[in-house]
């Protein structure tokens, strides 16, 4: 009988594959874990740590006021981690009710009773506070207050001592002035963009503290620190978002170290608006 043409075993060379892709995937896994949850330093957050503890060494009540994605929440939650017994920290939901302020701060001090009526709660609260060791209460997103929330975190700061700080943008500050309030939360920290040297010092320290890469990428110099700090405007939100998908293309991808051209790649088309193909031809036939 001939032999099926099927059944007839061709040698085939197998290489070895140049990566392993579970090493790989298991690589990427942690380090987008990382940039999630690890706190990174820098100046502005070390200015801002400065600030809170003098705060609360006099017992006065302030505002941060500060774009998006500059580092106001990931600062302020560590700040609370590194002194979780005297800090409390929570965040306002949209339109938030005193009721619903005050119930999420008890919870969060671990109060055995963490709801009521309005006027209960806030007296339940400042009652408790010192007793709990409670030397400062953080209100991150504070621009989603009602009114009502504001006044009673005013009282609740007279009849308990314990200095409150409203974490927020530009609007915190027009619904304080709206509401004249603005006085009893009177210390200002303008939460800014990092400037040019804490910057490029935030970057060395990602590239060598949390990514380890086996190759250097030299973010901080060049190019690549040119390419960064226009598209992320030395804001660290946008800094680790568009750093994580670069890192974990590029790992992806099979290179040792963030790909310039992939860097580059994301950086163009990261947080832009989809424009038609038609409108385009006419912006393009306008500016021709």
């Amino acid at each position: 009988m001939a032999q099926s043409q099927l059944a007839i075993q061709v040698p085939v060379e197998v290489l070895a594959p140049q990566l392993d892709l579970t090493d790989v995937l298991s690589r990427t896994a942690a380090i987008e874990e990382l940039f999630k949850t690890a706190f990174i330093p820098t100046d502005r957050a070390s200015q801002y740590f400065r600030w809170l503890d003098e705060l609360r060494l006099l017992k006065q009540c302030g505002r941060v006021i500060g774009p998006r994605d500059v580092g106001k929440s990931r600062s302020s939650v560590h700040y609370r981690e590194e002194d979780r017994k005297r800090v409390s920290c929570v965040k306002a939901w949209s339109n938030s009710s005193s009721k619903r302020l005050f119930s999420q701060i008890l919870k969060d001090i671990h109060h055995a009773a963490p709801r009521g009526r309005r006027h209960d709660l806030r007296t339940r609260l400042a009652s408790c506070l010192e007793p709990f060791g409670i030397e400062l209460l953080l209100v991150d997103n504070a621009d989603n207050l009602q009114r009502e929330a504001l006044v009673d975190l005013k009282q609740l700061h007279e009849e308990s001592g314990v200095s409150i700080i409203l974490i927020g943008g530009q609007d915190l500050d027009s619904s304080l002035q709206n509401f004249d309030l603005l006085t009893c939360f009177p210390t200002l920290f303008e939460f800014d963009r990092l400037d040019y040297e804490d910057f490029q010092k935030t970057l060395r320290t990602i590239e060598l503290d949390l990514l380890a890469l086996p190759q250097a990428s030299n973010l901080s110099e060049g190019t690549l620190f040119e390419l960064l700090a226009v598209s992320t405007q030395a804001q660290m939100g946008t800094l680790i978002k568009l750093l994580t998908k670069a890192v974990l293309h590029s790992l992806k991808k099979g290179h040792r170290k963030v790909d310039e051209a992939i860097l580059h790649n994301i950086a163009n088309r990261y947080g832009k608006r989809y424009v038609p193909p038609e409108s385009r031809k006419k912006s393009e036939l306008g500016e021709g």
